[in-house]
């Protein structure tokens, strides 16, 4: 038996399926990735995840009922391919405005950005890119990160190609995640992996050229970016949009533009939720250290404490104290 063939032999199938009902909980909910999610619609979060893995591939289906913006990391030396098969509202992925036919793309090691519509679903693999790369150079003689250049984050996708994609992600996240214990997981696992691999080389070259209307969100989503590090940079004094427009060098006019575009919300209504973010985070975290949810307010810019409450309230369906409350009982429960 050949090396190859004994490490097929000790294949383990992983499957994860969750139902989160907190934003913070879906941000961890799916596996080997690292990623952290500010929600952006008011009101209570409900979320799924179903991840199956095997020999270092992935296949994965998250679900959401609010916008929310990502920023995360997928296993490293990775490609990440899939399709949004819902969309409600308005999206992006990488820099490119989503449609429902769309295909999303990661390259490896890039870091990705992601607003997601007010009802979402996405559906992606996660390939290492030297298994990739290899089946691309052996079956059609093509050097994959060349044609990745020229791969923008979203792509138009032909409608045959859709459904090959679903078809072949509905078999990794259904079928299999189903297997029998009599069934060869060897032979199956094989064959599923040459059909996901030929599916996602097929899509990557079917792409058009959208450089205009990609460059100028990209630029978008980096002045968001910059917003966001400066909130969790200034932690006790949140700046103005003045302040925020004199060091990133822009007009009021283009932040606000740019916070349209990428993520449909203000920047004073960004910048708020993300530090009730960190606020939730901490209450969370140690519900059994903290004294005050004042002191923890205050700590992330919070002076008004009536605001805050309804801030929070409005934007997570619950108070600051029931958060806390239900954390310190599952906490106890735990012990």
């Amino acid at each position: 038996m050949s090396l190859a063939e004994q490490l097929l032999s000790n294949l383990e199938i992983d499957i994860v399926q969750e139902r989160p009902k907190d934003v913070l909980e879906q941000a961890d909910a799916l596996p080997f990735w690292s990623q952290e999610y500010t929600q952006l619609d008011k009101g209570p979060f409900t979320g799924s995840v179903t991840s199956v893995s095997c020999d270092e591939v992935q296949i994965f289906r998250e679900s959401m009922n609010r916008s929310v913006d990502e920023l995360a990391s997928a296993p490293a030396d990775h490609y990440v391919i899939g399709l949004p098969t819902i969309i409600e509202g308005d999206a992006s992925w990488g820099g490119g405005e989503l449609s429902k036919d769309s295909l999303i793309t990661l390259d490896k090691n890039a870091e990705l950005l992601f607003r997601t519509s007010h009802l979402s679903e996405i559906s992606c693999f996660v390939i290492p890119a030297k298994r990739l790369e290899q089946y691309a150079a052996d079956v059609e003689g093509i050097h994959l990160p060349e044609v990745m250049k020229n791969v923008h984050p979203v792509e138009p996708l032909p409608q045959h190609l859709v459904k090959r994609m679903l078809a072949t992600l509905f078999i990794g996240t259904e079928h299999i995640s189903q297997l029998g214990d009599d069934v060869d997981v060897q032979q199956v696992w094989r064959h599923f992996q040459d059909s996901l691999l030929d599916t996602s080389l097929q899509a990557l070259l079917h792409v058009h050229d959208t450089t205009s209307r990609y460059c100028e969100h990209r630029v978008h989503r980096h002045i968001v970016s910059c917003v966001r590090d400066l909130t969790l940079s200034h932690q006790f004094d949140a700046l103005t949009i003045g302040e925020l427009c004199t060091v990133l060098h822009v007009s009021r006019r283009t932040l606000n533009h740019a916070f349209k575009q990428v993520l449909g919300v203000s920047p004073v209504v960004y910048m708020r939720n993300v530090r009730l973010h960190k606020v939730r985070a901490e209450l969370l975290a140690s519900p059994h250290v903290i004294l005050s949810i004042a002191n923890v307010a205050s700590r992330w810019g919070f002076w008004h404490m009536s605001l805050f409450a309804r801030y929070y309230r409005e934007l997570f369906g619950e108070c600051p104290s029931e958060t806390l409350e239900n954390s310190r009982a599952l906490d106890r429960f735990h012990r």
